[in-house]
């Protein structure tokens, strides 16, 4: 980029749900070097209702060249906590680097030779710009690839595995997964509804009869025991974890 100009860093997060879904309660503080933060903005705006309702939250910095070179703006880390749960999470932006050019050199000129001199700059000014994209464009890291609600499922699922103290625990962690699963994949509304109702709206959606049968039985099962007494079955958190990865895997 010329050192005489400007560079807008934009960073957008997306999900699914309303505008009160998600909080985002500390400021980001970006950091750069051979850049500084000229002007800030967010904006949020949302398309779809109900259960289609997609929000996205803009964060926008104008960036200022101190210094010509390699310039970097280091990962900013943008903390969210979910509503109305109030479960903390992170995101974390790739490092980009851009390359700046020498400032233009301001030199005294008589009125016969301002013209040709002005050309001149616009050229240089042109070119810099020029290979200033191509530079910025190849050192560009590619960015993560979006996952399905089925993968973001499995990887809940192995968090879940994990972090269950006993399969009460893994039961109520199973059943609040598969209820987002359902919203964010087939659109079913869950907030407020009863688990009979849920798994009846499973006959509107393409799952094959066995997964709907395997997901309303798991959901019956979570429902009743999330609210028993806690038993302690050798085995059977992660028995049920490897039947239900199973059929997620091969959906």
């Amino acid at each position: 980029m010329p050192f005489e100009e400007t560079a807008e860093f934009e960073i957008a997060v997306s999900w699914n749900g309303s505008p009160t879904a998600y909080r985002f309660p500390k400021a980001l503080r970006l950091q750069a070097d051979k850049l500084k933060v000229a002007r800030f903005s967010s904006k949020v705006s949302s398309t779809g209702i109900g259960a289609d309702e997609v929000t996205t939250k803009l964060f926008k910095y104008v960036l200022e060249p101190t210094l010509s070179g390699q310039g970097t703006i280091e990962p900013l880390a943008i903390e969210f906590v979910s509503w109305p749960d109030s479960v903390a999470g992170e995101l974390l932006t790739d490092r980009v680097t851009i390359t700046i050019a020498v400032p233009v050199p301001q030199i005294a000129t008589t009125e016969g030779e301002g013209s040709l001199l002005l050309w001149g700059m616009i050229v240089l000014v042109v070119i810099g710009g020029a290979v200033g994209v191509v530079l910025f464009l190849r050192k560009r890291e590619p960015g993560e690839a979006v996952k399905t609600p089925g993968q973001m499922f499995l990887d809940e699922l192995t968090v879940l595995r994990t972090g269950s103290s006993d399969l009460k625990d893994f039961q109520t962690g199973l059943y609040k997964n598969l209820l987002s699963f359902l919203e964010a994949k087939y659109g079913i509304a869950v907030s407020g509804r009863s688990t009979g109702m849920i798994v009846a709206d499973l006959e509107k959606t393409d799952l094959s009869l066995h997964a709907r049968e395997k997901i309303a039985g798991w959901l019956t099962r979570a429902e009743k025991e999330k609210y028993s007494p806690s038993v302690m079955l050798p085995g059977e958190s992660l028995r049920l974890e490897s039947e239900v990865r199973e059929l997620f895997e091969k959906m």
